[in-house]
């Protein structure tokens, strides 16, 4: 693989950096391109070469991208943010490739459900999946619980609101057309699942119990449970996986619920690479056309946590008289 160029975009973002830290683990000699649509990051300290792109909004983002696929012989493209995924879903390039770049994401209806929460509860609710009662904030009226309200399409933990019902009418004026579930407690627990399905491959499975710090996990816990076992591979099934999914619930009653769906990779992809759960090295292998590695799932206690990592980049002259930046890590 020493010829293969790979684009990873959000390359500034934890999750960005974590993609590529998997990605030199499994292969060192790949050249590695990042993107972001800000200039100021971290990202020289991990990838080749970093480029700034429009955002995905932007009128002229694919037309850039495109330029730089081309501009850098880029072969595979892992596009990593929800934004990112609309654009190219609504220009029919999930499952293909821009310019001579192949797309590396979970199959086309898997990113079109993910990006359409209310969509994602309709969809598993006919599958017999376990998920909290939903509507639309406007349209549908909510029981008598406490709540969440969500936007339709979104980020992390952008724009949510846990309110009680007694609010709802009051926080329904400003937020039509978002969506609204009935708040289920963590006494339970919440937890984030890895999932995988590729072709000629066994459909893997990797949970965490977390506990969420700054809208991402913090440090959680290896948890083997049956029941979210079950519920992972049911929504692999009825979606018809092919490729990597995050999937995000909790417990009621010992009953799975689910609340999320990312098709994406998540902020735990470096701790499921570290275990041997290798979604990022999977989904570039089906995408090239080879035979999916193996996995064993680790035994015994395991538990991770998230820290700080301290980054200078300093800029330095070449011998070409170019000025670029060198990186002294923590």
């Amino acid at each position: 693989m020493h010829d293969l160029v790979i684009l990873v975009t959000g390359a500034g973002g934890d999750i960005g950096i974590a993609v590529a830290r998997c990605i030199r683990d499994a292969m060192p000699t790949v050249r590695l391109i990042g993107a972001d649509c800000r200039a100021e990051t971290a990202a020289p300290a991990f990838f080749d070469t970093v480029a700034v792109l429009p955002m995905a909004s932007d009128a002229g983002y694919l037309h850039a991208l495109r330029q730089l696929v081309a501009q850098e012989g880029v072969d595979l493209l892992l596009p990593l943010s929800e934004a990112e995924l609309a654009t190219l879903l609504q220009a029919n390039l999930i499952g293909g490739a821009i310019a001579d770049a192949k797309i590396v994401s979970a199959s086309r209806e898997v990113v079109a459900t993910g990006l359409d929460k209310l969509e994602t509860f309709r969809r598993l609710g006919r599958a017999g999946i376990g998920v909290p009662p939903t509507g639309v904030v406007g349209s549908d009226a909510p029981g008598d619980y406490a709540l969440i309200v969500k936007p339709r399409s979104g980020q992390g933990s952008k724009g949510i609101q846990r309110i009680d019902r007694a609010d709802f009418d009051r926080v329904a004026a400003l937020r039509r057309g978002d969506i609204w579930q009935k708040y289920i407690p963590d006494e339970e627990g919440e937890f984030t699942c890895g999932v995988t399905r590729f072709p000629g491959a066994e459909t893997r499975v990797i949970v965490f119990r977390r506990t969420l710090q700054g809208g991402f996990t913090g440090s959680g816990k290896l948890v083997r449970s049956s029941a979210i076992d079950a519920a992972c591979r049911a929504i692999a099934k009825s979606l018809d996986l092919r490729g990597a999914m995050n999937v995000q619930l909790r417990l009621d009653n010992g009953r799975p619920m689910v609340f999320e769906i990312n098709a994406r990779f998540s902020s735990t992809v470096r701790f499921r690479h570290m275990l041997g759960f290798e979604d990022v090295v999977w989904s570039i292998q089906d995408c090239l056309g080879e035979s999916i590695g193996r996995y064993l799932p680790v035994q015994g206690d395991v538990r991770i946590y998230r820290t700080s990592e301290e980054i200078i980049l300093r800029d330095h002259p070449a011998s070409d008289g170019a000025i670029r930046p060198s990186n002294i890590r923590g």
